[in-house]
């Protein structure tokens, strides 16, 4: 096997979009990772915005998960204005550079328990949101394919940890064939009744910013990569960067962040959160360069 001396022999990672806080740590992490191999790694991603891009090249903005929901036909017009009333109000809060992430944390849950109490009643539309799924396959990130069909080769178990809906994330993901064997999700899924209305979330409600709290060690996820102490994360949100704090055995973890939004206040602060930080970055290029080092 080969180790790496330097980021430069990486050309992924000398793109000018490619932000490094700490070059010596991060080549000492991939060298870990390339010595143990395949069968000590794991992928850790997070869903909207992250193996789906912020924006297409035309500059629309890619639906995130409950986003797909609310584009269902049959969905009642009041919930989408709704949705569209407390997305404007709290994602300024999540994506403010001054606030501490406790701060935000506050504000996350009253987002979700207002968004999830909407949901309440609503006739969930299951043919509906495989449509949608279908819509959804020409926004995943370029080269999230290659990620997906190198692990699934490698034998290198990908875990989607989505605080967004499970349902649309499934839904998409399955429309790309993404949806293989060695990938598993870990999200909020819908409840219903017997006339398919829903009743709430299924367990403890999943936040952008208590990933780390929920618990992956009763899934099944757990019980594939429980020897597997390197870890490939990726996130577009700064509590993703903990995805990973729930498996205590990881012993080497790359952060790599996805920067989409007010990148002129957020980037100090993501540089301080991941290990590596990509602007406006429309693949998984750099993830798929330290993979391809993996013998």
């Amino acid at each position: 096997m080969k180790l790496v001396q330097s980021s430069g022999e990486i050309p992924e990672l000398k793109k000018s979009n490619v932000h490094i806080k700490n070059e010596k740590e991060l080549i000492q992490k991939v060298n870990k990772i390339i010595n143990d191999g395949n069968k000590k790694l794991q992928i850790v991603t997070d869903f909207d915005h992250t193996l789906t891009r912020h924006t297409m090249d035309d500059g629309s903005m890619v639906l995130t998960s409950f986003g797909m929901f609310r584009e269902c036909p049959s969905i009642p017009q009041e919930y989408k204005d709704e949705d569209v009333r407390l997305w404007a109000q709290y994602k300024p809060i999540e994506d403010d550079p001054n606030m501490t992430i406790k701060e935000k944390t506050q504000h996350m849950i009253e987002w979700y328990i207002a968004s999830n109490n909407m949901l309440k009643d609503v006739v969930f539309p299951r043919n509906e949101l495989t449509d949608v799924g279908k819509t959804m396959v020409d926004c995943f990130r370029k080269g999230v394919k290659d990620m997906i069909t190198w692990s699934e080769t490698q034998q290198v178990p990908v875990l989607v940890f989505s605080a967004g809906l499970g349902e649309s994330v499934l839904a998409a993901m399955k429309a790309a064939n993404f949806l293989l064997p060695h990938v598993k999700v870990v999200s909020n899924f819908l409840d219903t009744d017997s006339h398919d209305k829903i009743t709430g979330i299924k367990g403890e409600v999943i936040h952008c910013y208590n990933k780390n709290e929920t618990v992956i060690k009763h899934t099944e996820y757990y019980e594939m990569v429980k020897d597997r102490n390197n870890v490939i994360l990726m996130g577009d949100n700064l509590g993703d960067a903990g995805m990973a704090e729930g498996m205590e055995h990881c012993d080497v973890v790359i952060k790599v962040g996805f920067l989409g939004d007010n990148v002129e206040g957020n980037l100090n602060n993501y540089l301080n959160t991941f290990d590596i930080v990509l602007v406006r970055e429309p693949s998984v290029d750099v993830v798929n360069a330290i993979l391809k080092l993996v013998l």
